[in-house]
């Protein structure tokens, strides 16, 4: 019995800790275990705890709280499911992949994000997200590239049935981020239904931002918030306050 209980105990510890990126190509699930490597604050430097290879499947994971560094990169096709960030680093998770890739969030959810949540890289990828939640402060929940190496687009957002239980603010606590940013000239396009937030008020926070991409060293210009546009396929009723 003892030596049995042993063994379980280390297995959990060799799970809970991971001294360098994990690539995962196939399907992996943890089985609720926690994985984390460091956090360099808002270090873009920083190297992901995951990446997931074209077609990857990542399960069941927690990314520990301190120590999510830049979360997860998707290279190309890859699905999340009931990934929890238990306290996101510099970004969740960061869509890579390019022209027709699809990164699927299914489940899981993110706490305390000072930047983003996902950040979309990947010109002609979509991010599908379904059930999701957000905890605590966050600034963004998602964001494509405003100033990328040869930026351009379009980036695709599909969410449904997100729930946000936390305020939407800077790091401050007080100065209002906002929920998503596309950039309208790179014809990006966020689809959005479904979508609860805590204490929500129209305008408080703004929900989609349509902006101006730019390239490196030029700075990207925020144009208001948007309904029911070719860019922002969100409806004043799909967003609810509870």
């Amino acid at each position: 019995m003892y030596s049995k209980l042993l063994l379980s105990l280390c297995l959990a510890t060799a799970l809970t800790s991971a001294s360098a990126t994990t690539t995962i190509s196939g399907t992996k699930d943890y089985g609720g275990a926690t994985v984390g490597t460091s956090c360099d604050g808002q270090s873009e430097s920083q190297q992901p705890v995951f990446v997931l290879q074209d077609g990857a499947s990542l399960k069941n994971v927690h990314l520990k709280k301190g120590a999510a560094a830049d979360g997860v990169h998707c290279l190309g096709n890859c699905t999340l499911t009931n990934v929890v960030w238990d306290g996101v680093c510099e970004d969740a998770a960061t869509m890579k992949g390019g022209s027709g890739k699809v990164m699927n969030v299914v489940g899981g959810s993110a706490t305390k994000a000072d930047d983003k949540v996902f950040q979309h890289n990947g010109k002609g990828s979509t991010i599908k997200l379904s059930d999701f939640q957000t905890y605590d402060r966050i600034q963004r929940l998602w964001a494509s590239c405003g100033d990328c190496s040869s930026n351009g687009g379009p980036r695709y957002l599909v969410a449904t049935g997100v729930t946000i239980n936390g305020p939407v603010v800077k790091p401050d606590g007080v100065t209002a981020g906002y929920v998503l940013r596309l950039n309208q000239n790179y014809g990006d396009k966020a689809t959005v239904r479904s979508m609860k937030i805590k204490g929500y008020k129209l305008g408080s926070p703004k929900v989609c931002v349509q902006a101006i991409g730019v390239q490196p060293g030029e700075k990207q210009v925020n144009k208001g918030e948007f309904w029911n546009t070719a860019y922002c396929d969100i409806s004043k009723t799909d967003v609810k306050a509870f």
